[in-house]
């Protein structure tokens, strides 16, 4: 089975922050700016500037080493070696002394001679939290509301300001366009004139990585970007305190729920589990390793539970249950609702629970409507049930019943975003699987509330 986006971001970055656990990966977004800057520029020639500016001059008439260097303000050296260059590529020729173009410098000053700076307008993505130019495809940003949609996180911005000239550098302009792969590569930016447009604000989808110590209350915060770590952006969120803007707090994690005595012995531990990961543990017969995907009863960390939940979105094709106390617009978004609604058009039988206390002051009542629409629609095949007071959190899909203290459909809706190391137990015996779908759907039958 191949590895998740997220579980290869786990393995690569889990163990970054010395003295701190991953307790979370957030899907989140990066306020980026694009502008649009009025630029002088330059189309880009194979020669360097020096070569070209010294065959312009012996074309206009300059015949030696220490005219050339008080005309281009340079040391004398530096000049005479550019220009044994252009000798030695047979551009130059040098006799008694005095340089002259050959006939295939002629050509070459000719042609750069019709190139002519120009003004061009290119647009620019900024980065709002490390106040810089990036070089994001624009395709890859979206709105504001799509991104509040997907229930991403909108990180905060470093400053409320705008975008000022002094921001910008040449320097950075002409490292973006070296690295682009489009036909921008094909200039030079001699001069910023004005940013003439910075209206236009969108969002990066990105990772965050949320690091902390359960008992010291520590949080520390890293950002990934097309899978690869970025440092600046780490730092420029502990700068503007990212994490207490957010509302971050760890906290201790409740209580793992325990199941019959059979299943609990046969559970295989975190320890073992992480050690299985990183190759390090053998079948009991001391064959080939075991694989996670092959035992019948482990752990599942805190981490894993996003992905189980999004693999029964985008996999399940018999059944899916849910019971969660809470249902939060943070996990339940318009994403999640087309997923369940492409479940239910490929046959799957869904379950959710879902409820604790005397209302429903946890949850978000237009997320609460959304599902009630979608049963009405799917009637007979999602099964929307309000119970009169859950403190279980369990998925089923398919051959699969994990067990948790984990809240399945608010963990990204938390006002307070508390992260605990939340640990679960998951099953895939057939027969136990099927005995606790059987049990819980009795459950969400009886257990309704009117």
């Amino acid at each position: 089975m191949s590895l998740t986006a997220s579980e290869q971001i786990r393995r690569r970055f889990g163990n970054q922050r010395p003295g701190l656990e991953l307790l979370g990966l957030v899907e989140a977004a990066v306020p980026v700016t694009v502008l649009r800057v009025d630029v002088l520029a330059q189309e880009r020639k194979q020669l360097p500037l020096l070569d070209e500016f010294i065959i312009q001059f012996v074309y206009e008439g300059v015949q030696t080493i220490d005219e050339l260097a008080a005309l281009l303000g340079l040391e004398h050296e530096q000049v005479l070696n550019a220009t044994a260059e252009q000798v030695s590529e047979g551009n130059i020729r040098r006799s008694d002394g005095r340089l002259a173009l050959t006939a295939q410098g002629l050509e070459v000053a000719r042609n750069v001679a019709a190139i002519q700076p120009v003004l061009k307008q290119l647009p620019v993505p900024f980065d709002r939290i490390i106040w810089s130019i990036k070089n994001y495809a624009q395709i890859s940003l979206i709105k504001k509301k799509v991104a509040e949609e997907r229930g991403y996180l909108l990180l905060p911005r470093k400053k409320q300001a705008s975008v000022a000239l002094t921001d910008l550098t040449v320097e950075r302009f002409n490292e973006l366009i070296r690295n682009r792969e489009d036909r921008e590569r094909l200039i030079e930016i001699l001069r910023i004139r004005k940013i003439a447009s910075q209206s236009q604000h969108l969002y990066l989808p990105a990772q965050l990585l949320v690091y902390g110590n359960p008992e010291q209350g520590e949080v520390e915060l890293e950002l990934c970007i097309d899978g690869e770590l970025r440092s600046a952006h780490g730092l420029e969120l502990a700068a503007i305190g990212a994490a207490e803007k957010l509302g971050f707090q760890v906290g201790q994690p409740e209580p793992r729920p325990t199941l019959s005595p059979e299943l609990e012995e046969a559970r295989v531990p975190a320890e073992q589990i992480k050690a299985l990961v990183q190759g390090a543990v053998k079948t009991p017969d001391g064959g080939a390793p075991a694989t996670v995907t092959e035992i019948p009863v482990r752990s599942v960390s805190m981490l894993e539970h996003p992905d189980h939940l999004t693999a029964a979105l985008d996999s399940a094709r018999k059944r899916i249950l849910i019971i969660s106390p809470w249902v939060k617009g943070g996990v339940v978004n318009t994403h999640f609702i087309e997923r369940l609604e492409s479940r239910l058009r490929a046959g799957v039988e869904i379950h959710i629970g879902h409820g604790i206390g005397s209302d429903d002051r946890g949850s978000d009542e237009w997320v609460l409507r959304k599902l009630r629409n979608l049963a009405q629609r799917y009637e007979g095949r999602f099964h929307f049930v309000r119970l009169n007071n859950t403190h279980a959190k369990i998925l089923i899909y398919d051959g699969i019943w994990i067990n948790t203290s984990f809240n399945w459909l608010s963990f990204k809706g938390d006002p307070n975003r508390t992260f605990r190391m939340e640990e679960g137990t998951l099953v895939q015996i057939p027969s136990e699987v099927d005995k606790a779908y059987n049990q819980y759907v009795e459950v969400l039958a009886t257990d309704a509330k009117p």
